[in-house]
């Protein structure tokens, strides 16, 4: 029913003209990012595609290890630099794309809070340097109402591409992925 409501319709992830695709992944600490970008990876490099990972997120402990681990479990190479300025990682990384020949570039970024302007800043750094095809909200679907607040602010920082909604396995209902989409305009993809 809520597929019905949502319009029924799959989204599909754009593609870039010219190869690497660039997917920025971004959202609130713990709804999921590092986990999704590897199973994103994962169900591109079934449909043939040949994915790079982008360990950007340099403040939480062990991020990069995680990026590894999920990354090695879907044999898709992770680019990491250690803890320098995620805005050069990623530009680093989109030249290394190009040159082993990666076919779509998922950057992990750290989790903050909508209100951190800092953060969100650095966000839009990133954005301003590689120029993303997507940029994919993470959102927790636990969250609740609130999500479409965190929604709404990213929206307006960052010009979302799509939201992906984690954690619908759970006993929540998924509620708040209707105000997000009437909020935002944005595909839950």
């Amino acid at each position: 029913e809520l597929v019905n409501l949502m319009g029924g319709t799959n989204s599909r992830l754009a593609c870039a003209n010219h190869p690497p695709t660039i997917v920025l992944m971004c959202g609130l600490q713990g709804s999921g990012k590092t986990t999704h970008c590897a199973k994103l990876a994962l169900m591109l490099k079934n449909q043939n595609h040949r994915p790079m990972l982008v360990a950007c997120d340099i403040y939480r402990p062990a991020a990069i290890k995680q990026l590894q681990v999920v990354g090695g479990k879907v044999n898709v190479s992770v680019f990491e630099e250690g803890q320098i300025n995620p805005v050069k990682i990623a530009k680093d990384a989109l030249d290394e794309a190009k040159r082993q020949g990666a076919d779509v570039l998922i950057i992990d970024t750290a989790g903050r809070l909508h209100i951190d302007e800092q953060l969100m800043e650095e966000l839009q750094k990133i954005k301003a340097e590689v120029s993303p095809d997507e940029i994919l909200l993470v959102v927790d679907s636990m969250t609740g109402q609130d999500a479409v607040n965190v929604a709404e602010t990213f929206n307006q920082k960052l010009d979302i591409t799509g939201v992906i909604i984690t954690k619908l396995d759970g006993d929540t209902r998924g509620g708040a992925a209707l105000s997000i989409k009437a909020v935002t305009g944005k595909p839950i993809k």
